[in-house]
């Protein structure tokens, strides 16, 4: 049916004076919007890329045998294209009060040219719109940064590093330039390294105990937050919470934050969304920074856990785990009495908390 009221659409865009292809864009907006387009994409996927790959194969056999000048044209290109992104994505971010890493890993993640401007570059040359060296220059561009542009997503986290020491450099600051680099921060004995939604929603527990005695907890004095997200920054800073911006990856971050005479050093994200790091390398830093302190880190699977655990962690969080028990008490409560009375409970318990990470 999906493909059936493709070619219909296509016709009928043929008839009415459009390209084929405009029928086809149109076709697959209009089957985007209904609920089995998941269901279509997984049956057409083999046809479309059998299809992708003869268009690929048919325009790289129109290109000419590249020159010298050709491919320097190309390399100059991809080097401009690169740039631009940057004058033109990184600016607005950064004037928007998101810091120089989320400034940064946008245009770093873009920057390279669109597989559809090859589609736009055939039209055009089937039109007379333009000649074969302009479409083997698009191609040349398309094939240098879709390769640079692997890497730099690969390693964006490392790049946007570097290019965020060079922007302090020039005494572009980051989010954090309210705060006098002179003024270093205060020790704490609770320190988080990295910020998620596990340290939102234990943050928000000690929120919600004070919040029952009409008085703050007396732990969130106690506590600094290490991260580069802005807007874990300045709200913590709204709340009273200290916090410091900066990447935990980094051992001068951790030396800055002066955490050696920390009590408990806190890192409740998993090894997928650390950049630049793992809890392994966290926990090292932690012995090697402050050796006194407890250290709990954050594991996927209990053989992580084990390999942690002989690293010296004084605690592995387990999030499917720890979480699991509640959830079978639960289990064990709607047998026995039902779920009426623990879904209501749950429904008020949600609609108080406010984290920091919704």
């Amino acid at each position: 049916m999906a493909l059936a009221w493709l070619f219909l659409v296509c016709a009928a865009a043929s008839y009415a004076g459009l390209s084929r292809e405009m029928g086809a864009l149109i076709a697959g907006v209009a089957l985007s919007t209904f609920p089995y387009s998941l269901d279509v994409i997984a049956k057409v996927i083999s046809i479309r890329d059998f299809f992708v790959t003869l268009f690929f194969v048919a325009l790289g056999m129109k290109i000419p045998m590249p020159t010298a000048s050709l491919l320097g044209l190309a390399a100059l290109t991809s080097v401009f294209l690169i740039a631009t992104r940057f004058l033109s994505i990184t600016p607005v971010l950064y004037f928007m009060r998101y810091g120089h890493r989320v400034s940064l890993i946008p245009a770093i993640n873009l920057s390279q040219i669109s597989e559809f401007s090859l589609v736009v570059a055939s039209l055009g040359l089937a039109f007379g719109h333009i000649n074969s060296q302009a479409v083997s220059l698009i191609i040349f561009v398309f094939v240098i940064t879709s390769t640079t542009s692997t890497y730099m997503i690969s390693y964006n986290h490392q790049i946007a590093g570097w290019l965020s020491r060079g922007l302090s450099t020039l005494r572009i600051r980051d989010v954090d330039a309210g705060t006098p680099e002179s003024t270093p921060p205060e020790p704490k004995p609770i320190v988080f390294l990295g910020f998620f939604r596990e340290a939102s929603a234990i943050i928000h527990e000690f929120e919600l105990v004070g919040g029952k005695n009409n008085q703050r907890h007396n732990l969130l004095d106690d506590i600094m937050v290490i991260d580069f997200n802005p807007v874990v920054y300045s709200e913590l800073q709204r709340r009273g919470i200290d916090v410091l911006y900066g990447d935990v990856a980094h051992m001068e971050t951790l030396h800055h934050a002066k955490i050696h005479d920390a009590q408990l050093v806190i890192s409740t994200i998993p090894d997928q969304i650390l950049k630049g790091t793992n809890n392994a390398r966290i926990l090292r830093k932690i012995r090697q920074l402050c050796p006194h302190a407890q250290a709990i880190v954050t594991a996927d699977g209990p053989q992580k856990a084990l390999e942690l655990y002989e690293l010296g962690a004084d605690f592995v969080f387990i999030p499917r785990i720890h979480s699991s028990a509640q959830i079978a008490q639960i289990i064990e409560a709607g047998m026995r009495e039902g779920l009426r009375g623990i879904r209501e409970e749950e429904i008020a318990r949600l609609k108080m908390r406010d984290e920091v990470l919704a």
